[in-house]
């Protein structure tokens, strides 16, 4: 299994960020996919991906933090990709959910990193909460569709464009709410070589415990919900998710 969304780089796993590696690896969990959302965060993230071989970076600026960008930052990202091993851009994208973050600003920055991510021929890990069609919109005017939409919640026709497209998409701890019944629909009508799970931790626990830290262990549960949502044995959703996930983000399957 691979987590191909999580932030193990916050500051919440600073104290016990090594035991949540253990016991992830130690049931199976290989990988994770690690998305920088600042150019603060740039430094601690390719540090522990030195620590850590399971750690995947990935460089980016989140929309959540416009405040916190400049425009030299678009300049900063691409040097630093230029210098620096990163197996995607991002996270990276649009809210539109948030009604405090300016839309220009928004699109600015994200038309900037899909230029970078066609630049180095990387994928784009995309943030599109309430947004799903100016994003595509933005991939369509740059021509460049090697992407995946993480904690994915759109409509079935918008995800029929982007499937045609061959975009990928990524499920977390929603699907694993009881009443989440539209996600589920969508779960379901989405082909398994689309799809990839992650857990957003520490965001975005699973029901019932909103309030408390996501952990990386989470991830089995979510691939169980989704095998019995798509009535799959948990191994082949497991394998699922793994090919589809090593060949977007180019881990070799040597690669432990």
């Amino acid at each position: 299994m691979i987590d191909a969304h999580i932030h193990l780089d916050d500051i919440r796993f600073d104290n016990n960020r090594g035991e949540l590696i253990v016991q992830a690896l130690e049931a199976g969990i290989t990988h994770f996919i690690v998305p920088a959302v600042t150019c603060s965060r740039f430094e601690k993230l390719k540090n522990l991906s030195k620590q850590y071989n399971c750690i995947k970076a990935s460089y980016g600026l989140h929309p959540y933090f416009i405040d916190q960008h400049s425009q030299q930052d678009i300049d900063l990202l691409d040097v630093w990709l230029s210098k620096n091993t990163s197996c995607a851009v991002g996270e990276c994208g649009l809210d539109f959910f948030l009604k405090e973050l300016d839309k220009d600003t928004q699109l600015f920055y994200f038309e900037a990193q899909i230029a970078l991510a066609k630049k180095y021929d990387l994928p784009l890990i995309l943030h599109a909460r309430g947004a799903v069609d100016a994003v595509f919109t933005a991939l369509k005017q740059a021509d460049y569709f090697n992407a995946m939409i993480h904690s994915y919640n759109g409509s079935i026709q918008q995800t029929k464009g982007l499937l045609d497209k061959g975009i990928k998409f990524s499920f977390g701890g929603a699907i694993c709410h009881p009443k989440a019944h539209k996600l589920h629909k969508l779960v379901q009508y989405i082909p398994s070589d689309a799809i990839m799970f992650e857990t957003d931790a520490p965001d975005q626990n699973l029901y019932p415990n909103f309030r408390e830290i996501n952990s990386p262990i989470n991830l089995i549960k979510i691939i169980e919900r989704y095998s019995k949502l798509k009535q799959l044995d948990f191994i082949d959703s497991c394998n699922n998710a793994l090919q589809v996930t090593r060949q977007f983000f180019k881990i070799p399957v040597h690669d432990r």
